[in-house]
Order: structure tokens, then sequence, then C-alpha cells
């Protein structure tokens, strides 16, 4: 492991469970390591995804985000703020592998919704 790497690691625990984007990643790795290079943040991130250590999430009309837990496990996203936080999802892999009688290597669940904070400041005509 890469000092590089093991750098981007440590920041991704430190953070999480926040989803952090490439360039938010970038932008505290060079805080900490000024010589750092964005390429070499983006390529270890798509290493770290490959090798299972990371998730990535696709955010559509947003930057791409990275998810420290590479557990299976689904996502709420707030459509109001963009807010993105882990919802765990307990036996999901188990009830599809028995449904459709095969293995599940995987999954993305994203549900959308409004967090309470948005909610609350939407006006009651809406």
């Amino acid at each position: 492991m890469t000092r590089q790497r093991a750098l981007i690691l440590d920041i991704m625990r430190e953070k999480s469970p926040q989803h952090l984007t490439a360039d938010e990643l970038f932008n505290e790795a060079r805080l900490r390591m000024p010589h750092i290079a964005r390429g070499t943040v983006y390529r270890n991130l798509k290493m770290m995804e490959l090798d299972g250590e990371v998730g990535h999430l696709e955010m559509p009309g947003g930057p791409d985000r990275y998810d420290y837990n590479p557990s299976p496990h689904g996502h709420l996203l707030c459509d109001g703020c963009g807010h993105l936080a882990d919802l765990p999802v307990v036996g999901l892999m188990r009830e599809v592998e028995a449904a459709i009688g095969t293995e599940v290597r995987g999954y993305t669940l994203t549900i959308h919704y409004l967090c309470p904070k948005c909610r609350a400041a939407k006006p009651a005509d809406e």
C-alpha cells in the first residue's frame, strides 16, 4: 500500500459516513501531502473501488461520490439539499436471491426523499 493510498483511506475513515467526491478527497489530501497530484487520487480511488475497499456512487446531476463502507447497503438521497446517508438494508440480498433463484453479487439502491429539514422548509401548498 502506497502512502497516497493509505492517506486517502485515512481521510475516508475520518470523514465517514460522509460520501466525499474525488475533488473533496483531493483537496483534503493536498492539505496533508502538498505534492500529491489529482491524478494520483483518481487512480487510487479507481483501484480501491476495483479491489472492493471503497464504494463508488454515481450521482445524477452531480459529481460521483465515494463510500468508505464497501459492504452492501443502500442510500438515502435528499432531493432538496443533496444530503446522502447510508441506509442499512438487512437481508435484501438473501430475499432477492430467493426470489430469482441465483446469487446476487451486489446492488445499488438509492432512495430519493425529502429529509426532515427540507420537508419542514417546504411551503404547505406544494
